[in-house]
């Protein structure tokens, strides 16, 4: 990615499990932004003419982490799903490695 760029990263959602991911840099924090945003909710189902619904699907908020970059280098993050609450114990670890270029200057553009 280059410097200002922007990445999402879908990653499987776990909500109703009480777990959530979040991004821990461990190397190269000057060099990227990583954080873990929620989507949308699926809608409820309508009500019908007397006032009942079916029970919905299950459907999870999607998570998605957002990669932006800052300056050019290299950085490690680490995307973690865990508890907020009760004791420290993970379910899941990713590691990320995240390499940011300088923007070429005139990219993209055309000379007529």
């Amino acid at each position: 990615m280059t410097v200002g760029g922007r990445v999402e990263i879908p990653l499987p959602s776990y909500a109703g499990s009480g777990n959530t991911w979040t991004a821990l840099c461990s190397r190269g924090e000057e060099v990227a932004d990583v954080l873990v945003e929620l989507g949308e909710s699926p809608a409820p189902p309508t009500p019908s003419a007397d006032g009942t619904a079916e029970p919905p699907l299950l459907a999870l908020t999607p998570e998605t982490a957002v990669v932006r970059g800052r300056s050019p280098g290299e950085a490690t993050w680490q995307l973690v799903l865990s508890r907020p609450f009760g004791p420290s114990t993970t379910a899941a670890t990713h590691e990320l490695q995240v390499t940011v270029e300088a923007e070429v200057e005139g990219a993209g553009r055309s000379s007529g």
